[in-house]
């Protein structure tokens, strides 16, 4: 049997041995004589009390010197080692990760799985000495969490543990963990991850072998893995107006095992329910379900979209915020006179604000403001509406270009030259029909019947004379409408955030009848809906920081706030503004999912929708057998699974750590043979 010590240097005590040694073997009593008449006699006792006395100074001699050499042994603490032989340290420290994530929440026989985790963490830490230093890890990397504390501390803060909406990967959490071990002066650093070990938090490629720390990984296991629940949503509608239908699409993802029928799916607008449906879907899939309701009123709405399941919930309501538009900005810049077709149809319409303006009186600033802006056979471009053309298109803008009739330079290539977009050839004098409609753009939708969408032939616009397009555009371009001949009547490309559609005819004259034709209405309509963007429905916790918010006016020294009404909640984010849209950043304030109003001084500037990261959501774990093996092909030896037994935690973990010590059996014997030692002095003669 291997035994080791704990402080071997309290074995050089043990030549303590040599003092009752010598006072045994020297005895320094001094005796005087006494004369008795009957020598016989005396001589028999004398060497029967001497047998009777020797015996007795060695029982005793030998009691003192087993007590003796026990009580260093205590001191010395011995111990009989664990399974690969460690050597017993005296002292540790020891980090234990608690995964607080929303996945935690499954119940096990033992309640919630994050209930069975601080339970087994304190377990763990009563396994260790109260001398040895702990620290604290959770998802939310707490900075109170990163010192080394007694047993006491680190069971109390125990308590404190709640459900967090961050998720951590193993690289992470060993990262964290060792940055605070190699820290302190120890002889021995251990750490311990208790975890349901979801299979998006093992990242065994990414963790870097350390020899001087020994990992543990607890994994627990919940009753039931089923949880059904929002994936994302997303708007059908290219903008949103009052008293026009409006349609949601909501995914309902099914994480768990069994198939699931009949899920109520709820929308709720301004805390009014306004749409129902259900959704079956099988085990592993999903089911994307449409949800539309009505707006009443223009401006800012929140929303969520709802389910119920159980016992998971926080992925049960998706949060959402959208704005329904009050009117359109279309801005017109002409030459001369004024474009009487897209006068008579964004002029006469009160949710178009239509400006006609022209090309030497415009305000370049409030280029920023409009929706759509057109440019109606302009004869020329300046330096200065170049520029101010190419940030408006870079920023998002939507831009339509219709040429003038000219013959020689096409102006109009400066202006898509400096949008990096392909250019367009002298006109062209041939008579030719529009051949081809792109109808599954969303330019085309709603426009034709079915019957038409179908290939049933339909009058189409003609043209005498066009601009064909001479070269690529290096930004993603379409053709919308195709003429005969393969070239493009109206095309359009993106560039920078924005979009530029170019119609190869001018309107006026009598290069073509598109102007005059039905389906012109429509599709300026159409660019023009389309050029107002929608801004994302919501944001995800911990990954989205940053909320970006277009047409804003800021004068003076602005002060943003973003407010959840009914919680106090109340933060002042930072901002950065870039063209007329803000950049607002959260700094990871935001933890809670729900609908939030930002704030400019006093006026809501928006509602913004924050959830929580769905990856918690998929019911896939890794068992301790699985994770042992991919530690095992990646090399990492110093990581283990850790198993308990029959012992319990907190015996397994002394057993493991501690082996089994022997000083408690070196006190008892030590005391033993002192009271041997004093019962042979008290009752036996000699």
């Amino acid at each position: 049997m291997n035994i080791s010590f704990v402080y071997p240097s309290f074995l050089f005590a043990l030549s303590l041995l040599a003092i009752p040694v010598i006072v045994h073997l020297f005895d320094f009593r001094r005796f005087r004589k006494i004369l008795f008449t009957n020598v016989g006699f005396l001589k028999e006792l004398k060497e029967e009390t001497t047998s009777s006395s020797r015996l007795k100074h060695l029982l005793v001699l030998l009691s003192r010197l087993l007590a003796v050499f026990f009580l260093v042994l205590a001191f010395s603490q011995p111990y009989i080692p664990a399974a690969g032989g460690a050597k017993l340290a005296a002292s540790r420290v020891v980090s234990i990760y608690i995964d607080n994530s929303f996945s935690m929440d499954a119940v096990s026989r033992e309640g919630t799985l994050l209930d069975v985790a601080r339970t087994k963490a304190a377990e763990i830490a009563s396994g260790f000495r109260p001398s040895d230093k702990f620290q604290l890890v959770t998802n939310n990397f707490d900075a109170a969490h990163q010192r080394l504390i007694s047993r006491e501390e680190f069971l109390s803060m125990l308590q404190d543990i709640k459900p967090a909406p961050y998720s951590r990967k193993i690289s992470e959490i060993l990262k964290r963990q060792k940055e605070l071990l190699h820290t302190g002066i120890s002889d021995e650093r251990m750490g311990f991850l208790i975890s349901d070990f979801q299979e998006k938090m093992v990242d065994p490629e990414q963790i870097t072998a350390d020899t001087t720390v020994d990992t543990y990984l607890l994994p627990l296991e919940a009753e039931s893995v089923s949880n059904a629940f929002v994936d994302s949503v997303w708007l059908l509608s290219p903008v949103v107006k009052t008293g026009e239908p409006c349609q949601f699409m909501a995914r309902i993802r099914n994480a768990g095992e069994l198939d699931l029928e009949s899920v109520p799916v709820s929308l709720f607008i301004d805390d009014v329910r306004r749409s129902v449906a259900t959704a079956t879907i099988p085990a592993g899939a999903y089911a994307d379900i449409p949800l539309a309701f009505t707006p009443d009123k223009s401006g800012w709405l929140k929303g969520q979209v709802v389910i119920s399941d159980n016992p998971i919930t926080f992925d049960d309501t998706y949060y959402i915020s959208l704005e329904v538009a009050e009117q359109l900005h279309v801005l017109c810049i002409r030459d001369k006179s004024e474009n009487r077709y897209l006068k008579a149809l964004f002029g006469e319409d009160p949710f178009f604000s239509y400006t006609d303006i022209g090309m030497y009186n415009i305000d370049y600033a409030q280029l920023q403001y409009q929706d759509l802006v057109v440019l109606s056979e302009l004869p020329e471009y300046s330096s200065g509406l170049l520029s101010a053309l190419k940030s408006y298109v870079d920023n998002g803008g939507s831009l339509v270009l219709i040429p003038d009739s000219v013959s020689g330079p096409v102006p109009p290539n400066t202006l898509l030259t400096e949008l990096g977009l392909g250019t367009l050839s002298a006109m062209t004098e041939s008579d030719e029909k529009t051949i081809s409609l792109a109808l599954e753009d969303p330019l085309f939708e709603g426009v034709f019947s079915e019957t038409a969408r179908q290939g049933q032939e339909t009058d189409l616009p003609s043209v005498k004379r066009y601009y064909p397009e001479n070269s690529v555009s290096s930004g993603a371009r379409e053709v919308l409408m195709k003429l005969r001949s393969g070239a493009s009547l109206l095309s359009r490309s993106s560039a920078g955030k924005g979009n530029v559609y170019v119609f190869a005819v001018p309107l006026s004259g009598t290069s073509t009848n598109l102007a005059r034709h039905a389906v012109f209405v429509p599709v300026m309509y159409r660019i023009a809906l389309l050029s107002r963007h929608h801004g994302p429905l919501a944001f995800r916790i911990g990954t989205d920081d940053q909320v970006t918010v277009s047409d804003v006016k800021l004068s003076g020294e602005p002060v943003f706030h973003l407010v959840k009404p009914g919680t106090g909640f109340d933060i002042i984010p930072s901002y950065r503004m870039f063209g007329n849209s803000v950049s607002i950043g959260m700094a990871g304030q935001v933890e809670e999912a729900g609908n939030y109003d930002l704030m400019l001084d006093n006026n809501k500037l928006a509602i913004v929708s924050y959830n929580y990261n769905r990856d918690e959501s998929v019911m896939k774990f890794y068992s301790g057998d699985q994770l042992s093996s991919m530690a095992e092909v990646k090399h990492l030896n110093k990581i283990k699974t850790f198993d308990a037994g029959m012992a319990g935690i907190a015996a397994s973990v002394t057993t493991m750590t501690s082996g089994i010590p022997l000083w408690k059996y070196c006190v008892i014997l030590a005391l033993v043979f002192l009271s041997v030692e004093v019962l042979l002095l008290k009752f036996m003669k000699g």
